[in-house]
């Protein structure tokens, strides 16, 4: 079954990164989503995956907040 592109990371589009910024209610900054795209290469690897899904990649994140800057 294919999901909705919602349901899935882009990785080089800046308004979805600063959306899981948002929700994790961290700095929506450059450096903030170069992390992120860090952590989407470190999570892929960990599932084996070539495309994550939102929920999954979130939960991921999460493990990791330690990694990303807080609002100033």
């Amino acid at each position: 079954m294919l999901k909705k592109d919602s349901e899935l990371v882009n990785f080089s589009e800046e308004h979805e990164l600063n959306g899981i910024l948002r929700k994790l209610d961290k700095s929506q900054s450059i450096e903030n989503r170069k992390v992120l795209c860090e952590l989407g290469k470190e999570c892929k690897a960990k599932l084996n995956k070539r495309i994550l899904e939102q929920t999954e990649f979130c939960e991921f994140v999460k493990q990791n907040l330690d990694k990303l800057k807080d609002k100033a």
